[in-house]
């Protein structure tokens, strides 16, 4: 059996790491339970039939998604207000799978998804001066409008009657608990940028080049017009912080959208010594990227069916709005299963994903793989 070289996570820090992520979720989950079951109590009667019972436990239910969906909007908000304040730009805002992104000056509607978030908003920082830019207030903005709602419901409460008050008190919970998962820095969020920066000066240095960046392919420009040294990870960079590895992977597409398979491959290797650290979807998008490298490399298929496990496949299937799977799945079925006709029909996928893509610098990259693709056999 095929061994890969690349560790995962060892054991140990596993055990621990899903230890505190389970007491932090046994927490917010018994105070949604307790909310859940004072405001029900109130709501539902004890009298109430088996129907009149489920359709008030649904209405409940319902109440704390609405509050739920509120808050995510009011997050993205809190980040677009205060970057605005600090002096950031309009790029993108996006709740769910729907984006409204600035498109050569104008305002549009188009639709995409990045697993892991349930919105994003997205901003061009100001000029750098001194190697300065003000990033705290833009990073937690979206925990600070949280706050301020939620606290507004609180000095609201006093002057609202039932079932109102109810409702409010589940909106303020529901604000409270955001505030928590995005401002506290147990796991990648908002917190943890703001620690990874202050910490980190690469990491500080990449953050601002991933919005700078951003807009510029959201305009259109591509990733190989842009000076390599403008782009490039100190060599002696942390790759397991998250703002790290986003700027290797960068750096990656560089060396891909000038056709320099050898030098790509060498940057996704300098991922190995890494990649028990490195946060999970990252870890999937490597995977994606070894696996595509191979394809077109010596596509030896005992290390491509060894990437290519069931959770990858499911991470894949799920990233249906990121044109580099089309890609991938594109060279699969050329240079593994040499098929060329089921590669035509994810090349028509991509081509379509492209037109309502919002960073367009990115979808011509793509587009441009997949036609080197399709000629190379």
């Amino acid at each position: 059996m095929y061994k890969d070289t690349w560790t995962e996570s060892k054991k140990e820090k596993i055990i621990i790491r899903n230890i505190i992520f389970s007491i932090i979720y046994i927490l917010i989950c018994g105070l949604i339970g307790f909310i859940l079951g004072h405001f029900s109590s109130s709501f539902i009667g004890k009298d109430d039939s088996t129907f009149s019972f489920l359709f008030k436990l649904s209405c409940v239910i319902l109440i704390f998604f609405v509050c739920f969906l509120i808050h995510v909007v009011i997050h993205e908000a809190g980040h677009l207000i205060f970057g605005l304040l600090t002096g950031y730009s309009f790029v993108s805002f996006r709740i769910g799978s729907y984006i409204i992104v600035k498109d050569e000056g104008k305002i549009k509607l188009k639709k995409y998804n990045l697993l892991g978030t349930l919105g994003q908003c997205l901003m061009a920082p100001p000029e750098m001066k001194n190697g300065k830019f003000p990033f705290i207030l833009y990073n937690f903005g979206g925990v600070i409008l949280n706050l301020i709602t939620s606290a507004l419901g609180l000095l609201a409460i006093n002057y609202l009657s039932y079932p109102l008050d109810a409702v409010v008190i589940v909106f303020i919970v529901v604000g409270f608990l955001m505030a928590l998962t995005n401002g506290i820095p147990f796991i990648p969020n908002d917190a943890y940028n703001v620690l990874s920066i202050i910490k980190d000066k690469e990491a500080k240095k990449n953050f601002y080049l991933q919005l700078r960046l951003n807009a510029l392919q959201t305009n259109g420009i591509r990733i190989k017009d842009i000076p390599f040294e403008t782009l490039m990870v100190d060599e002696n960079a942390d790759l397991s912080n998250p703002l790290n590895t986003a700027q290797k992977l960068i750096e990656y597409n560089w060396y891909l959208d000038n056709l320099n398979f050898e030098m790509a491959e060498k940057t996704i290797e300098s991922f190995k010594s890494y990649f028990n650290k490195i946060a999970t979807i990252f870890k999937y998008e490597i995977k994606c990227e070894r696996i595509f490298l191979e394809l077109i490399g010596n596509c030896d298929k005992t290390l491509i069916d060894a990437l290519f496990d069931k959770n990858l496949k499911r991470y894949i299937k799920k990233s249906k709005f990121m044109p580099n799977k089309k890609r991938l799945l594109m060279a699969y079925e050329v240079f593994y299963n040499n098929n060329k006709e089921n590669a035509k029909k994810y090349y028509e996928e991509l081509k379509q994903l492209a037109n309502k893509y919002p960073i367009k610098g990115e979808a011509d990259m793509e587009l441009m793989l997949a036609n080197w693709i399709l000629e190379k056999k």
